[in-house]
């Protein structure tokens, strides 16, 4: 996944001696499947398969599949896997953009590839049908999050282990206590792109918390900024004043996936369908004077 994990426990009736080892036989299964780094992962074959028909898949794909083509649908294709044209045409997959704006032909060009929300999985047979024989899918917007979510139950399930943190790429999932006794703190990074300081403490309970900001990893040109994150509806850059969100769910990988959607949507957008659906969110918009927060009721009882 190309970033780093981190795992804290307390130790509970049963031996862990060989949890390393089986943590990372779980995550190279994880990488197998998910990566899109991997030639042969199961999401590689996928994607090079140009059948029009219903290609059979890993458990772990069709379950990262179901959760995405939902967010897709809660967010009204907000949430796209399927962005890599985009992604591409903007110079952002290369990390070296030439600072360059793509003509509005080849941005339209590229909206009608965008075909991930046709995409269909059934789940009887395990097998998923692309949009379109050409699409190419990208779960790093949710599988950390998943693997997080998978890690937390094979200390739970495997090991019995009630008090954990489970860390990967800045995803966290968290339960019980930590080695003070005193339930986990989580802190929410500021939008600083020069340093990294503390904005808020969470108490999340028995949560995962994702984060998502454009505050990283952008340019400018001609005094005008263009984020990473791309919105999939328009084609261009977000262009708003959210500079980070934060959300706070029983899934890691929902919250994951959840925190990239609420970026593109935007303070306004997103903080309504956080609202609808009742889901804990916790923004830092951008102001004329620097930034302020803003959260909602789901969120509060984190916060004590």
């Amino acid at each position: 996944m190309g970033t780093w994990y981190n795992i804290i426990f307390k130790e509970e009736h049963k031996n862990t001696g060989d949890l390393a080892k089986v943590i990372d036989l779980r995550l190279s299964s994880l990488n197998q499947n998910l990566s899109t780094y991997i030639e042969q992962s199961d999401l590689n074959q996928l994607n090079r398969s140009s059948s029009d028909g219903c290609v059979e898949v890993s458990d772990d794909t069709a379950a990262v599949m179901k959760e995405a083509l939902r967010i897709y649908n809660l967010s009204n294709g907000a949430f796209d896997p399927g962005l890599g044209p985009l992604i591409e045409l903007w110079g952002f997959d290369k990390k070296d953009t030439h600072e360059m704006i793509p003509n509005e032909g080849s941005i339209q060009e590229m909206l009608t590839k965008l075909t991930f929300g046709k995409s269909e999985l059934n789940e009887q047979k395990q097998c998923i049908k692309k949009g379109s024989s050409d699409l190419a899918i990208n779960f790093s917007a949710i599988a950390k999050g998943y693997a997080v979510d998978e890690l937390a139950e094979v200390l739970e399930k495997r090991y019995g282990i009630k008090n954990y943190l489970v860390e990967i790429g800045g995803e966290v999932k968290v339960k019980g206590n930590n080695n003070q006794g005193k339930p986990w703190r989580i802190a929410i990074e500021a939008p600083d792109p020069s340093s990294r300081t503390v904005q808020k403490i969470v108490n999340p309970g028995i949560m995962g918390v994702a984060t998502s900001g454009d505050y990283r990893n952008y340019f400018e040109k001609d005094g005008k900024r263009y984020s990473h994150t791309i919105n999939p509806v328009t084609g261009y850059p977000i262009d708003h004043q959210l500079a980070s969100v934060t959300v706070i769910h029983p899934s890691a990988m929902t919250a994951d996936a959840l925190a990239t959607a609420f970026m593109v949507l935007g303070d306004k957008i997103g903080y309504e369908l956080a609202e609808k659906n009742k889901i804990a969110v916790f923004m830092i918009i951008k102001t004329a004077d620097g930034f302020e927060e803003q959260y909602n009721q789901h969120f509060k009882p984190y916060l004590n």
